[in-house]
């Protein structure tokens, strides 16, 4: 026993010392670090400003202000659309953060992972730590990185035509936008939410979100930026795909001269007939560097020159729309070209990291397959152990619970025995004439019956506890123990007969018996209270039925007085009082529910 003690000792301060070992990890927070993440969302050039002013926590010491460093010092260059040229800051503290239980740092690191590997056109890459953070900030109440996460992955699904997929991930980013009242975020979410319509070709829905969009713009007093002019000239386009031109131009032509898209209205003349507005304003269109917006102007001007009167620049529209088309499939081939070749880089540092995974390995292998072996080892004798105190101690059980039945069966048997005398003694005053008289000698048969068959047992008990070969200090304890419940219980009966006769009412009645009126009744039922605990008040409460007479009555057993002592308490005669005593029983057997024949009132009474 003492040494399964020793090893519990063990273990808990060995569980102490990890516990302390953790908690010293975890180093209070920067107040540098504090303010600049407070004034991050507003003046992110601030931030910036005193991250780099202040001293950089160390990446051994302070692991934990070292990745929030890292992770604010991104988030506040990406914010001000620093260009970077690589993830390594951010991915400091996406590798620390990853093994935390911090769900909001666990999102905010994911997003910028994805949004930092997105401009390094690493897009399979990006999407995968979006919906990293996705499952991260579902977790917490942080709605403004919930809605960039969201948004970024619906731009992602946008681009790439996943229509679906982009329109929930719009409609939780508006969620979230909603969740923390923000205007900007609603109007950035509206708009992409109305894009995503336009791909899946619901153009009435895509209408009324961009006027929702235009609604917030005004509200926020954008209405005479390029941002509320890039809503408009988007109105205008889905208008245009669907088929409603005059519309289209109506929202373009009340834009200011300077945010005209004359590829826009040209086309929507071209659509409604009006050719000479169409020409103009598409040879005005190609003014720009923008070889994808050439090529769709050229191959309007390409169809328009079918028409007679611009048949004279069908030759120069069509080598022209040739030439962009080509450029288009050069670039997009040249930007694939590349992306395999990055992939396929990637692809060789991926593999060249894995050798050596696998040479590091199998250099570890055969340490822990060494230490594996050592702790089985340690498991089987530990196992081989534990067997044997369990086997001892379950035969200690058996023991104890042995003694403790051997013990119980000594006090039923003393108990019965000391009923015998005195219900003796109630048997021989009894009339022998009377139902109470051959009741009383029933009872006395069966609690002989009952000591005899308790010996029995006993005799079997002490047989089966001698058959143990072991000797066991825990079953001495026992006995002793129960030696001692045993001396308790004499002792509270001799005490209990002591106050008894200490009272000198109780003295005088049992030396000369008289008739006893109510008043003195009461005393009686008191008398009891005190002695017994209440015994009146309980008995009334567990039997309801009985009334002031027969809880007198009953009171008179419990303080062992005879059948001829009460006949002269109540003046009535030593029949009236058995007769009483056998109503009483059969009122407490219809109340409880009991069966006490077996063991008559008087036993019960005094139990009780």
């Amino acid at each position: 026993m003492k040494q399964s003690i020793y090893i519990y000792i063990t273990i808990i301060f060995f569980l102490i010392i990890l516990g302390c070992n953790r908690s010293g990890q975890v180093n209070k927070q920067i107040p540098e670090l504090v303010k600049a993440e407070k004034v991050m969302f507003d003046h992110p050039d601030s931030a910036l400003h005193i991250l780099e002013k202040m001293e950089k926590p160390s990446s051994r010491t302070d692991k934990d202000n070292h990745a929030l460093w890292c992770l604010l010092v991104t988030q506040a260059k990406y914010k001000q659309m620093v260009k970077f040229k690589s993830d390594s800051l951010i991915n400091i503290a996406y590798d620390y953060y990853k093994q935390t239980d911090n769900s909001q740092r666990k999102a905010m690191s994911s997003l910028y992972m994805g949004d930092i590997n997105y401009e390094l056109g690493n897009i399979e890459k990006s999407m995968r730590y979006y919906l990293e953070g996705k499952t991260e900030v579902e977790k917490t109440n942080d709605y403004k990185t919930a809605y960039l996460i969201m948004s970024s992955l619906a731009k992602l699904y946008l681009y790439r035509n996943f229509g679906d997929y982009a329109l929930e991930a719009c409609m939780k980013a508006y969620d979230y936008a909603m969740e923390d009242s923000n205007k900007r975020y609603q109007m950035g979410a509206l708009k992409y939410l109305a894009r995503c319509y336009s791909v899946l070709d619901s153009l009435p829905k895509a209408i009324d979100t961009y006027k929702k969009c235009g609604a917030i713009a005004i509200e926020l007093g954008l209405q005479k930026t390029k941002h509320y002019y890039n809503i408009q000239h988007e109105i205008a386009l889905v208008h245009m795909n669907n088929n409603e031109y005059e519309e289209s131009l109506r929202i373009l032509q009340s834009l200011p001269k300077n945010n005209l898209s004359y590829s826009l209205i040209g086309k929507n003349y071209y659509h409604i007939g009006k050719l000479d507005s169409a020409f103009i304003y598409l040879n005005q269109a190609l003014n720009t560097d923008n070889i994808y917006s050439k090529a769709s102007v050229y191959s309007y001007l390409y169809r328009l020159g079918e028409n007679p009167r611009y048949y004279q620049y069908l030759k120069n529209y069509c080598d022209s729309l040739l030439f962009y088309n080509d450029s288009i499939i050069a670039l997009d081939r040249g930007k694939e070209i590349i992306a395999y070749k990055e992939k396929y880089n990637n692809e060789r540092l991926v593999t060249e990291k894995q050798r050596l995974k696998l040479e590091k390995a199998n250099i570890i292998y055969w340490w822990m397959f060494t230490i594996v072996m050592v702790l089985l080892l340690l498991i089987l004798l530990i196992y081989i152990y534990l067997h044997k105190r369990i086997v001892m101690h379950r035969k200690e059980e058996e023991l104890t619970n042995l003694a403790l039945k051997l013990h119980k069966k000594e006090l039923e048997v003393e108990k019965n025995e000391s009923y015998i005398v005195e219900l003796q003694s109630l048997y021989e005053e009894s009339n022998k004439k009377e139902e109470f008289y051959i009741e009383q000698g029933v009872i006395l048969d069966n609690l002989k019956k009952e000591n005899e068959r308790l010996v029995f047992e006993k005799k079997i008990l002490y047989e089966k506890i001698a058959s143990y070969s072991v000797s066991s200090h825990e079953l001495s304890n026992v006995k002793i123990l129960s030696d001692r419940l045993l001396l308790l219980e004499k002792r509270e009966k001799e005490l209990c007969s002591f106050l008894l006769a200490q009272i000198p009412m109780l003295h005088n009645l049992h030396l000369k018996p008289v008739y006893l009126n109510n008043a003195e009744l009461g005393d009686i039922c008191r008398i009891t209270d005190t002695i017994f605990q209440n015994f009146t008040q309980q008995l009334s409460q567990d039997v309801p039925c009985l009334s002031e007479h027969e809880i007198a009555l009953c009171c008179l057993i419990k303080l062992r007085f005879s059948i001829t002592e009460i006949s002269v308490f109540l003046n009535i005669a030593p029949a009236s009082v058995s007769r009483s005593k056998l109503r009483i029983k059969k009122k407490i057997f219809s109340e409880l529910g009991g069966d006490l024949k077996g063991k008559g009132l008087d036993i019960w009474l005094w139990e009780y």
